[in-house]
């Protein structure tokens, strides 16, 4: 038996008998070993996939969800919504001064701010808010099934308080604010673009506002939007037409009424009955993005207008904060000085009193490179005057403007000459000159005078001249053609705005 079985073996019937569960076994190791690489691969590219979509959707700083994971949560809430549906609200939220804390304290500090207002949206959310980065400093909370505005505006109160806090950064404590915009869905919203759209609308109208503040959309803030878009085409239109021009206010001495300088007032006419105010123009033009460009026309014209004139009256003009943020605004001061020939201290300019909050390193520069050349500053805001009168500001200022209309809207006209008296007097301790605007009526200047000041402008001078009746206007109200001159309308086409 032992002889028939070798033989078996040794046959070839035996030896695959034997080999068969042998293969059998090492086939299936072969497709053991090939299922357990192919999952491990599998798995890494699932792996691979997330990281990739976590990338997709989610803010690398903060972690939080994305613009793009926002537009597909918005399309999908707006998609599966019904007319029974709550509407939807979207908070647009960004914080105040970021570029500052990133420029004085470094982007370490900037990336924890971020980082620390994140943590704190996360933890004040609510079931059924989201909240999203959208870059920069500027963040969204998603509201689904929103309440009404008044809950909402109260839920932004309690938002604030909580997330603008103050962060410590290497023993330093950084202030926070900000300001929120927060519009609804309703049928005309079809995207997210929309919804963005009316929130920074409304963030807009909320930064107006002083500190941490928001505003609820309205369909008025849309008719102003598109109204001054219309307008700012407008202002292009005519800055390349040659639209505008420059008119000059007479400052006299309020003792001998002698002129003693010319304020520069910009004025665009659209039309024969439709004349915006100066401010309107400076604030429309810094918005448009055309403020650089018009200022510095403005400049050159009136050092070439003043330049012809045979008396050495002084020039104030006034001044935009987005010029002052212009690193190369004192050096095309100092170039348009030099080409009009024109004594630098005869060049007073109007500067924005709050020009310094932001990027203060090179408004500051801009003002002291000018003082030294021999530039005067001077403030034209009542509260910034009486701070520059108190030595309290961030930049000196050798003369300021006070509105006369204004102190009296504060004192009463029982209390005008006692309190424009004190300004006076304090401008005086710290040698100080003030111009008071405002003088009106031949009661407006006795009381200017009861009170001591030196300075004065308004209709009791003379209303808007051309840069010609400025260079013929005379130097005392005494000279009788003054009535004659005051009274002259300035020409339409002075001083013509145009651009090669």
């Amino acid at each position: 038996m032992a002889h028939a079985g070798y033989e078996f073996l040794t046959s070839p019937f035996g030896m695959a008998a034997v080999a068969a569960p042998l293969g059998i076994t090492a086939l299936v190791a072969r497709l053991g070993h090939r299922h357990d690489r192919l999952a491990r691969q599998i798995r890494s590219e699932r792996a691979a996939t997330e990281q990739l979509r976590q990338a997709a959707y989610h803010d690398n700083l903060t972690g939080l969800r994305n613009r793009h994971a926002l537009s597909e949560d918005v399309e999908r809430i707006i998609r599966c919504k019904t007319r029974q549906s709550a509407p939807m609200a979207l908070l647009l939220f960004d914080l105040d001064r970021f570029k500052y804390i990133n420029d004085t304290m470094g982007h370490a500090a900037g990336d924890l701010v971020l980082k620390q207002l994140a943590e704190r949206l996360q933890a004040y959310c609510k079931p059924g808010q989201r909240v999203y980065r959208l870059g920069g400093d500027e963040f969204v909370l998603l509201w689904e099934s929103a309440p009404g505005t008044k809950t909402i505006s109260s839920f932004c109160d309690g938002l604030a308080a909580f997330v603008f806090r103050p962060i410590e950064s290497l023993g330093v404590m950084i202030d926070t604010a900000g300001s929120i915009g927060f519009a609804v869905t309703d049928e005309n919203v079809t995207a997210l673009s929309d919804l963005l759209k009316r929130a920074d609308l409304a963030l807009y109208h909320a930064k107006e506002m002083q500190g941490s503040s928001h505003s609820f959309f309205t369909d008025e803030m849309d008719r102003d939007h598109r109204q001054r878009q219309q307008l700012a085409a407008d202002m292009r239109a005519g800055i390349a037409g040659g639209a505008f021009h420059i008119d000059y206010l007479p400052v006299v001495k309020a003792s001998t009424m002698s002129v003693s300088g010319f304020t520069v007032r910009l004025r665009w006419i659209q039309s024969e009955a439709d004349d915006l105010s100066e401010g309107e123009l400076m604030a429309m033009a810094e918005a448009s993005g055309l403020m650089l460009p018009l200022g510095h026309w403005m400049l050159e014209r009136a050092l070439k207008d003043a330049s012809g004139w045979l008396e050495k009256a002084e020039i104030t003009l006034p001044v935009a904060a987005v010029q002052l943020r212009d690193q190369a605004f004192a050096g095309s001061v100092i170039a348009a000085l030099d080409k009009s020939g024109l004594e630098p201290e005869r060049l007073v300019l109007d500067v924005d009193p709050h020009a310094s909050r932001h990027e203060g390193a090179i408004v500051l520069g801009n003002l002291e490179r000018l003082r030294e050349k021999g530039v005067k500053i001077s403030v034209s805001e009542l509260a910034a005057s009486i701070a520059g009168l108190s030595m309290a500001r961030s930049f000196p200022v050798d003369r300021v403007r006070l509105d006369l209309a204004s102190i009296r809207s504060i004192a009463g006209e029982k209390r005008l000459l006692q309190m424009l008296t004190l300004f006076l007097q304090l401008a005086s301790t710290v040698d100080t000159p003030v111009t008071l605007t405002g003088v009106d009526s031949s009661e407006d200047l006795e009381c200017a005078c009861d009170a001591g000041a030196e300075q004065v402008q308004g209709a009791i001078a003379a209303t808007r001249l051309c840069a010609l009746q400025a260079s013929r206007f005379p130097m005392s109200m005494d000279d009788p053609e003054f009535i004659d001159t005051a009274e002259k309308p300035a020409p339409a086409k002075s001083g013509q705005l145009k651009f090669a």
